[in-house]
């Protein structure tokens, strides 16, 4: 008679890349944005995101793994960055013992928050965050238009982390943890940030086959109010021709929602929620 092995918890540095690749493509299939991941991608994601792999966690089944969370930190904040649960294993509590062990191992380290992102249509998801006491904070959302017209003119290519220097003297307040200055200034090989007259700023995370993403604007506040962001985006439109320009739900809800409306651009129906948990508070019951 086979024995069988009990669930077990283990490091995700336990595993090359390339296999950690492989556990998340396999995690998120069927997911409500199926993602495939790669060991360079991955790589990328590490480090733009402060993702730690000794700290972030795979769930084996008979011995093999059956779910991946990874967790993210910066100081006393940590963020689950992803967890996806192989079709086979779902519904057997394997999402519910990887957040276990992430907050219990925060709560060990003296982590005083933990963030994390959810799509507001995975209600199993968020049944699960919610369950373990996270609230959510701020509503994510993204934009798009069909039609908006490129216009050359001038604008120079500049370092990314350009960009995320201005950002963090801006004031813009709260934002998402791929968006804060840390993640902007620690680009994947696909990012471009474009310059006007060093007034004018526009991050772009990558230009695929359908559409061109922007991560952010940004005009410096003695400079605002003059056209020059609009002027910078219509400058990228035509940079690539016959790709929309297509913003990830990524933004707080309501920050410059007036500046991308009068462009015409509409807010897409997929959202995100961000949730947080303060770990300084007691565990809810049952959790």
């Amino acid at each position: 008679m086979k024995t069988q092995k009990p669930a077990t918890l283990v490091p995700a540095s336990q595993y090359p890349l390339a296999r950690l690749a492989e556990i998340f493509t396999a995690g998120f299939a069927g997911y409500l944005i199926p993602m495939h991941m790669t060991a360079e991608a991955l790589a990328e994601r590490v480090a733009a995101e402060d993702i730690d792999l000794a700290a972030s966690r795979v769930f084996l089944q008979e011995g093999e793994p059956a779910a991946l969370a990874l967790l993210a930190r910066r100081g006393w904040e940590s963020r689950v960055a992803a967890m996806g649960v192989r079709t086979e294993a779902r519904g057997q509590g394997a999402g519910q013992a990887l957040l276990s062990r992430l907050l219990d191992d925060a709560r060990a380290r003296g982590d005083r928050r933990m963030r994390l992102e959810v799509f507001e249509s995975n209600a199993p998801a968020r049944a699960l965050y919610e369950g373990n006491g996270f609230q959510t904070t701020t509503r994510l959302v993204g934009y798009e238009a069909d039609g908006f017209a490129p216009e050359a003119g001038r604008m120079q290519e500049v370092d990314p982390a350009t960009f995320a220097r201005h950002l963090a003297g801006s004031g813009a307040g709260p934002l998402p943890w791929q968006l804060e200055p840390p993640s902007l200034a620690a680009p994947p090989a696909t990012a471009l940030c474009f310059s006007r007259g060093g007034t004018a700023f526009v991050y772009v995370s990558g230009v695929g086959d359908r559409s061109v993403s922007v991560r952010g604007v940004l005009t410096l506040p003695a400079h605002r109010r003059r056209g020059n962001a609009t002027k910078l985006l219509r400058a990228l439109a035509a940079r690539f021709p016959g790709k929309p320009l297509a913003v990830p739900p990524l933004l707080p809800e309501g920050l410059a929602a007036p500046f991308w409306s009068a462009l015409g651009f509409r807010q897409i129906a997929l959202t995100q929620l961000e949730m947080a948990l303060d770990l300084r508070t007691e565990q809810p019951a049952g959790a």
